[in-house]
């Protein structure tokens, strides 16, 4: 049926985030689909790694520090609000410390993977790497955030989206992209963009789910 292990991956990508986001059209669905939400997460990060040749050593030791980044810089924010503004955390996402779902480092770490993968096949400077790959974690976070209450991810204690979320949000997309470049990571390019695309599909289902758009 496909050619390679890679389009295998790429397809299974699709596969779960799109089946899963249209069984949330369907009230009977929507309570497991939205528990399972941590094991989606951590299915889209193996296949990920399975379809990858370049495994290393630096590799699982540069994922290791963006996954601390990530859940270290939540803690703090949820528990400050001077991070990216004052916000909680729903249930959807698991086993939490501290007020921070424990998966939430997996979530950077997979926009973080998928949009340098992106960003180092569009530009071979290391700046221009960085400064796109984090413009293009903000945007999916802009995609994101919208339906994020609505799924039991996180709720923004105004009810509202502070500006504050999406320059913090830039700026350790900054940080966390200056490691992917400093480690000179090899990536997939095809897996990092369906691995990034297939989960901004799931929210444009949303959308329309939730007659956003």
């Amino acid at each position: 049926m496909f050619k390679n292990k890679i389009d295998t991956v790429c397809f299974l990508m699709f596969f779960f985030n799109i089946f899963g986001s249209i069984l949330l059209f369907f009230d009977p669905f929507k309570e497991i689909v939205l528990t399972l939400t941590p094991v989606n997460l951590l299915t889209m990060l193996f296949l990920f790694f399975w379809g990858n040749a370049n495994l290393s050593i630096n590799l699982f030791k540069t994922i290791s520090l963006i996954y601390v980044i990530g859940v270290l810089v939540e803690i703090i924010g949820v528990n400050s609000s001077v991070v990216f503004g004052e916000y909680y955390y729903g249930q959807a996402l698991g086993l939490q410390i501290f007020g921070t779902p424990l998966i939430i480092g997996v979530n950077w770490l997979t926009l973080s993977l998928a949009t340098f993968g992106i960003s180092s096949y569009i530009f071979r400077h290391g700046w221009l790497i960085i400064l796109f790959a984090s413009t293009l974690m903000v945007a999916t976070d802009f995609i994101i955030e919208p339906l994020a209450g609505v799924l039991d991810f996180w709720y923004w204690s105004s009810g509202k989206i502070p500006l504050q979320n999406y320059i913090a949000w830039f700026f350790v997309s900054l940080i966390i992209q200056f490691i992917l470049v400093k480690g000179k990571i090899k990536l997939n390019t095809k897996l990092c963009f369906s691995l990034l695309f297939s989960q901004v599909v799931f929210f444009l289902i949303q959308y329309i789910n939730n007659g956003i758009i």
